[in-house]
C-alpha cells in the first residue's frame, strides 16, 4: 500500500481519482478553511447570529399573536394563512430575519471562497506536495493534462471553474464519476487532472470521516426542526395560544 505522505510519483505511475476519493479530499480541505473562516470573523458572525435571532423570535411572537386571534375569534382557522400573508408585522420580521441571514450568509461564504482560492493555488501551484493537505492525506495530487505541477493561473481557474460545478446543481463534480478520465467540469476547464499512486488504497478513516459527516448532517436537520419547532411552542404558550 502506498504512503499518502510521500511525494508524488513518476507521472506514469499515477492513475486518475475517483469521486469518493476526491470528495474526502475535499471535504478534509473544507473542514480546515470553514473553521478558519469561522474564527476569522468570529466576532462579526456572532453578531449576525444574535441579529438574526432576535429577527426570528419577533417573525415568531407576531405570527403567535395572529394565532391567537384566531383562536380567540371562535377557533376560525380558515384565514389564518390569508392573515398572515396580509399582516404588515409578519413581513417586517420576515424580512428582518432574511436580511440578517442573508448578510450572515454571503458574508461567511465569501470570506470562505477568499481563503479558498489561496489555500488552493498556495498549496497545489507552490508546495512540493502539488496538493492541498486535504488530498495529500489521502495521496492525492494534481497535474496538468502532461503529468506537470499545475501553474498558479491554472490553479486559481480550476478553483474558480469549481463555481460552475456548483451552478450546475453539482453535475460538474459528478463528472468526475465518468471512468476513465475521472475529470470534473473545472478539470476541463482548467486542463487539469486530479490523481494518486496506482496502488493507492482510500484508508479506513477516510471511510470512517465520510460516515461521520452523514450522522452529523442528520443530528443537525433533526437539532433545527426542533429547535424551530420550540421557538414557535414557547411564543405560542406566553401568548396563550396553547
Amino acid at each position: 500500500m502506498s504512503s499518502p505522505a510521500r511525494s508524488a510519483p513518476a507521472a506514469a505511475a499515477w492513475v486518475p481519482a475517483g469521486l469518493w476519493v476526491r470528495y474526502l479530499a475535499w471535504s478534509l480541505d473544507a473542514a480546515l478553511i470553514a473553521a478558519s473562516t469561522t474564527l476569522i470573523g468570529a466576532a462579526h458572525w456572532r453578531r449576525l447570529a444574535a441579529a438574526a435571532g432576535e429577527a426570528y423570535a419577533a417573525m415568531n411572537a407576531r405570527v403567535a399573536e395572529v394565532m391567537s386571534g384566531a383562536v380567540l375569534d371562535d377557533l376560525d382557522f380558515g384565514g389564518f394563512s390569508q392573515q398572515l400573508l396580509a399582516d404588515p408585522g409578519v413581513h417586517a420580521a420576515a424580512a428582518s430575519t432574511a436580511g440578517a441571514l442573508t448578510s450572515l450568509i454571503l458574508g461567511w461564504t465569501f470570506l470562505y471562497a477568499l481563503l479558498g482560492l489561496v489555500y488552493e493555488v498556495g498549496f497545489v501551484a507552490f508546495s512540493s506536495w502539488r496538493a492541498t493537505p486535504g488530498k495529500r492525506a489521502l495521496g492525492v495530487w494534481v497535474s496538468d493534462e502532461a503529468g506537470r505541477r499545475l501553474g498558479a493561473g491554472r490553479a486559481a481557474l480550476r478553483y474558480l471553474g469549481g463555481g460552475l460545478s456548483w451552478l450546475s446543481l453539482n453535475i460538474g463534480h459528478l463528472m468526475a464519476a465518468a471512468k476513465p478520465e475521472h475529470r470534473a467540469l473545472h478539470d476541463r476547464i482548467a486542463g487539469a487532472r486530479v490523481v494518486r499512486a496506482g496502488d493507492a488504497q482510500t484508508p479506513l478513516w477516510g471511510w470512517a470521516w465520510l460516515l461521520l459527516q452523514a450522522i452529523a448532517s442528520l443530528a443537525a436537520c433533526v437539532w433545527l426542526a426542533r429547535a424551530m419547532q420550540a421557538a414557535l411552542d414557547a411564543v405560542l404558550l406566553q401568548n396563550g395560544a396553547i
